[in-house]
């Protein structure tokens, strides 16, 4: 049984897997964990700012009353007010269990929000060219004029499905990931980690790794 094939307008494929793929450039080179972790930021601002992530609020609370009752022990003797201070270090130890607690759920949550937004960069990144490569694989993208280049050239840009003298998904692709990796790389290198300029060994120096 043959597979489905939709009859898809050329620049209709290009434009969109063009989209895509500068998007996936983009989120290799921003990196995923970074992506995450700004969500998560972002997740708790907004959540604590319209009051949607009790667990952040409660666990602020806590942190302040913990520390407000290590003040008070630290002030006080535990030979001279030993019933005040056993009644403050057992409400520290509740406190202190009460925010580990928070800390775990909190943590779960950031779990979930961590593989969300690693799903939805799937679901963007992943599967539209999934899509246009099962789909769009027998469309014709674009013709070349006879003679420009060599047979075999030709043949290896028709590569897998078409005729030679035309280009398909699979060699637009393989041309827009090379194009975009080599501007991105281009605008990215100044502000790269510059390597440490080598020093030259004094004379001395010389001597003591020889004689080692």
């Amino acid at each position: 049984m043959a597979m489905l094939t939709i009859d898809f307008d050329p620049y209709t494929v290009v434009i969109s897997v063009f989209l895509v793929l500068i998007f996936k450039q983009l989120i290799s080179t921003i990196g995923k964990s970074t992506i995450q972790e700004f969500i998560w930021l972002s997740y708790i601002q907004l959540g604590t700012r319209f009051n949607l992530t009790p667990n952040f609020t409660q666990l602020h609370l806590k942190k302040q009353e913990l520390h407000e009752i290590n003040k008070q022990k630290r002030s006080i003797s535990a030979q001279d007010q030993y019933a005040k201070w056993t009644k403050l270090n057992r409400k520290c130890d509740s406190l202190t269990k009460e925010i580990q607690d928070l800390n775990e759920i909190i943590s779960g949550n950031k779990v979930k929000i961590n593989k969300l937004t690693g799903l939805v960069i799937m679901v963007v990144t992943t599967l539209p060219l999934w899509f246009f490569r099962i789909f769009a694989r027998k469309t014709h993208l674009f013709y070349l004029s006879e003679g420009v280049f060599p047979w075999y050239v030709e043949r290896l840009l028709a590569f897998p499905f078409f005729p030679s003298g035309t280009i398909g998904l699979t060699v637009w692709m393989y041309a827009v990931n090379s194009v975009i990796s080599s501007i991105i790389f281009i605008l990215s290198f100044p502000f790269k980690h510059k390597p440490s300029k080598p020093i030259k060994p004094t004379k001395s120096e010389k001597i003591v790794g020889v004689k080692e």
